[in-house]
């Protein structure tokens, strides 16, 4: 089920799983486009084959509500307000689990999603940006937020120098950082990088615990099956018994 509302100058498409009910709370996930929906024609984004819609558009199922905004004007960054504005209302909803809150963007949209991360990480159990670039000056503002940049080698829109830079900075901090560089791809990496199932995954695995801070659950399902092996004597070699997943 999917509904067109508007938030001041931005209107937006929601998507709802199909076990929405009343009552209970969803994981949310935000979608930036990139230049090409920019405009004010919203069927545009909510016909889109591209990105989470155009996951749901296809016909598969994800367990988020989905947020997809559409620029009006030349670039996000003329609505940065507004856009903080509506994350801030769309995260507020009721029917959001504020824990599993998640960031993803395409091209002008990676750009943004850099941007909105940098500025609002607290917001966010985990962002990615795609075929996008931000400030690694910035960098510091994301730590400890898991990000999973998509870029294509050969790209020559947005250099893939965009994203190694920013992943090279996290890296340097020690935050929780992928990056996937598709070798065969051009522009459109998004194609690639949004059917895979496993993104979607990846993003679930993340949360926020009531202290802020982010709990990847794969690190503790390890974590757990690592004291299981150490009690048993059977620690995997080369691995103390102060072994820590942060």
């Amino acid at each position: 089920m999917k509904e067109i509302l508007h938030h001041k100058t931005l209107d937006y498409v929601i998507s709802y799983p199909d076990d929405y009910a009343e009552g209970k709370r969803f994981p949310l996930l935000i979608h930036l486009h990139g230049a090409g929906t920019r405009g004010n024609d919203i069927s545009l984004v909510a016909d889109t084959a591209v990105g989470p819609l155009g996951e749901i558009n296809r016909g598969v199922k994800l367990p988020f509500i989905i947020a997809a905004p559409q620029c009006p004007g030349k670039t996000w960054f003329e609505y940065s307000e507004t856009l903080l504005s509506l994350i801030d209302a769309l995260v507020a909803r009721e029917d959001v689990d504020r824990s599993r809150v998640y960031l993803c963007g395409i091209s002008m949209g990676g750009y943004a999603c850099w941007q909105v991360a940098t500025v609002r990480a607290e917001l966010f159990a985990a962002v990615m940006p795609v075929c996008g670039g931000g400030m690694p000056w910035a960098a510091g503002y994301l730590k400890g937020l898991p990000v999973w940049a998509h870029h294509g080698a050969l790209d020559g829109v947005v250099d893939v120098s965009n994203s190694i830079d920013m992943y090279k900075a996290l890296k340097r901090m020690g935050s929780e950082a992928k990056l996937t560089i598709y070798p065969d791809c051009e522009h459109d990496c998004w194609t690639p990088a949004f059917t895979n199932p496993e993104v979607y995954r990846w993003m679930l695995s993340h949360r926020r615990g009531e202290g802020g801070q982010v709990i990847c659950e794969d690190a503790l399902e390890k974590h757990a099956e690592l004291v299981r092996e150490a009690v048993m004597g059977e620690l995997p070699e080369g691995m103390s018994g102060d072994t820590r997943f942060g």
